[in-house]
């Protein structure tokens, strides 16, 4: 028997011991890492109201298509269903209850520069009064509409 053989078996907290020192630091920045990673995602996940990967490039193409509506009109139903068909393609569900959909949307009249009666009119449309979760939904386009204008 070898001698380093032997010591493991006469020693072997002292092993377990070496091992958790040299491997320690590992699990520290991977819990770190994945701290860094969660921390992220709640913020995001906060100010959108979702977490879906897809929400980021969903909210940019929201904005997009409401500002082109807001400056061209056009029957308001195919507004929606424009929304409805780019939640798909980026994968994001029930977007009408996603409230980082309505900020987008907010965002976009805003750029557009539409006029206080259209954003009343969007409210008015996409979150009519007495509707379920309709007052945070209108607060949420008004918040979209006032952060870019």
């Amino acid at each position: 028997m070898t001698h380093a053989r032997a010591c493991r078996r006469r020693y072997p907290a002292v092993w377990l011991l070496l091992l958790a020192v040299l491997l320690g630091p590992l699990g520290c920045s991977f819990s770190q890492s994945s701290k860094s990673s969660s921390d992220s995602s709640a913020s995001s996940s906060d100010s959108s109201g979702s977490s879906s990967p897809g929400d980021t490039a969903y909210y940019d193409d929201v904005r997009t298509a409401t500002e082109a509506y807001a400056k061209s009109g056009g029957p308001f139903d195919a507004y929606q269903k424009k929304l409805g068909d780019l939640a798909k393609d980026r994968g994001v569900t029930n977007w009408e209850e996603n409230l980082g959909a309505y900020v987008a949307i907010g965002e976009g009249l805003a750029q557009a520069k539409a006029s206080t009666g259209l954003v009343e009119t969007f409210k008015d449309r996409l979150a009519p009064p007495g509707s379920p979760g309709s007052n945070d939904k209108r607060s949420a386009i008004q918040k979209g509409y006032e952060s870019k204008k």
